[in-house]
């Protein structure tokens, strides 16, 4: 039969790791000894006054503090025990990554304003930074924004040197090299980042889709294109995904810029993802793939970002048609795209 005394441990353990869990995805915690001191403090040879002490703290205050934080977190809460059961996951491997689905199942539902209009296939990830969502959208979002900045920057740069003589221009050859490589570069990832969040952005809303039950009925043909994204072109996934999400005809004819998105920006994608000294074959226009590779520049990444967002804003209004706000990272990368424009007016 449990002691007295070994029930009061089990209860301030438990406490103390809900407590820890709690802390920690508040960012309040700095290292991981901080977290860890919830199993490595000795509680058996605290003096029974202490122990006393201290289980009054738990019924107290802990306690509350626990239940108020799961309440502002958590769908109707979440019990000491499954937040002792996520100290120990976390504890495992100093932190945790795991799936919103996954980890809703295993722990409890997170409130839809913690989550703040982050996509269902979003990642938990619980660290010394505190509780955070990682999802594509808003990675490869980044990686666009700042190879936008990097290639504007070096081009500001390179226009600093546009009335010099080739004798000036040779004298300072080397910074005029670095210059261009930096546009080169940065060009060059905006133009690959720009087709990732295209594809990362309507595979999630395929996978989304494909999680709650279907208002109506898909047929074979589309319940495959959602499925098997790898095998559904980038412009089926385009014109149809919106089709099939909001169940009626999205665009009567195929809008401009998502015509310039695949004919003319699309090749020089191609040409630099599979850069061979080979023509493209004649069924996918017959294009210079090498030709197309060197003439990758600013202006080329530029455009195709503005298309990018066009395309993806009217998709989200189609078949969001009740919301008003777009996501955050579409946000953000409309913000640098806007400030690159009027730098550029300025300038």
């Amino acid at each position: 039969m449990e002691k007295g005394r070994d029930r009061e441990v089990k209860l301030i353990r438990k406490a103390n790791r809900a407590a820890a869990v709690g802390r920690l995805m508040l960012g309040e915690l700095s290292t991981w000894q901080e977290f860890l001191e919830a199993d490595t403090v000795d509680l058996k040879k605290l003096p029974r006054k202490n122990l006393k002490g201290a289980v009054e703290d738990v019924k107290n205050r802990l306690s509350k503090e626990i239940d108020k934080f799961s309440k502002k977190n958590f769908e109707g809460g979440i019990s000491e025990d499954k937040l002792a059961n996520l100290y120990e996951d976390i504890k495992a491997y100093r932190g945790i990554e795991m799936p919103l689905k996954e980890f809703e199942e295993k722990y409890a539902k997170i409130k839809k304003n913690v989550v703040k209009g982050s996509p269902p296939h979003l990642t938990v990830n619980i660290s010394l930074w505190g509780f955070q969502f990682q999802f594509p959208e808003d990675e490869l979002s980044k990686d666009v924004a700042v190879g936008l900045l990097m290639a504007h920057d070096a081009s500001k740069e390179l226009k600093k040197y546009e009335k010099l003589s080739h004798a000036e221009l040779s004298k300072i050859r080397f910074e005029i090299g670095k210059q261009i490589k930096l546009k080169k570069f940065g060009s060059r990832s905006v133009l690959i980042s720009s087709f990732n969040l295209m594809e990362a952005y309507l595979n999630g809303l395929a996978w989304d889709y494909l999680q709650k039950p279907p208002e109506a009925i898909l047929s074979s043909t589309q319940n495959k294109s959602l499925n098997d994204s790898a095998q559904t072109s980038i412009r089926d996934k385009i014109l149809k995904y919106p089709k099939i999400i909001s169940g009626k005809e999205v665009w009567e004819t195929e809008p401009p810029e998502i015509d310039n998105f695949i004919n003319i920006v699309k090749p020089f994608r191609d040409s630099l993802v599979h850069p061979s000294p080979f023509n493209a074959p004649e069924k996918f226009g017959g294009y210079d793939k090498l030709r197309n590779l060197y003439r990758i520049d600013f202006d080329t990444a530029f455009l195709c970002c503005q298309l990018l967002l066009k395309i993806i804003e009217q998709i989200h209004f189609f078949i969001k048609p009740d919301e008003s706000k777009l996501p955050d990272w579409f946000i953000d990368l409309q913000s640098t795209i806007l400030a690159i424009e009027n730098d550029s007016i300025s300038t």
